[in-house]
């Protein structure tokens, strides 16, 4: 069940769903240094969540689909909270729902695959790992082969 996390959690960081996330302002009434920079009072604030799961400071191969990620190297067990990980934004305002979405997402997950086996339709169609930008990223079309395993 692990592996099954970390395969959500790689989804959601190569994914990026919401790459800007959403916009905040500052509330402060004094302007506010962060890391060396001036920030004024009522500035809309924009946290860049795409470049953060694509930074390869961050992740090794951040290009790369590759569950082992969010799996300790020793353990095999999923890493919880990783710093650099914030599909669902992060501090005070963070999505209120992130526990049941992750929840609700990993039985759905286990269900399909308990259920069925699920492969590439063919070699001549492969799933390509881009996306159509926007706001959301949404993939590209792509097909596979659903089959009941009863």
């Amino acid at each position: 069940m692990p592996y099954t996390e970390a395969v959500i959690c790689e989804t959601f960081r190569l994914s990026s769903l919401a790459p800007l996330g959403l916009m905040h302002r500052t509330l402060k009434t004094l302007d506010t240094n962060v890391q060396g920079f001036k920030i004024s009072k009522g500035t809309t604030v924009i946290c860049n969540l795409y470049s953060v799961h694509h930074n390869p400071e961050y992740w090794d191969d951040p290009k790369i689909f590759r569950p082992e990620k969010f799996l300790s190297p020793t353990t095999r067990e999923k890493l919880r909270n990783p710093p650099h990980f914030l599909p669902f934004q992060v501090g005070r305002r963070q999505c209120l729902g992130e526990n049941f979405a992750l929840d609700s997402l990993f039985l759905f997950v286990t269900a399909i695959f308990q259920k069925f086996h699920v492969t590439q339709y063919s070699n001549e169609c492969p799933i390509e790992l881009e996306s159509i930008p926007g706001f959301f990223r949404n993939p590209k079309p792509f097909y596979v082969n659903i089959k009941s395993r009863v």
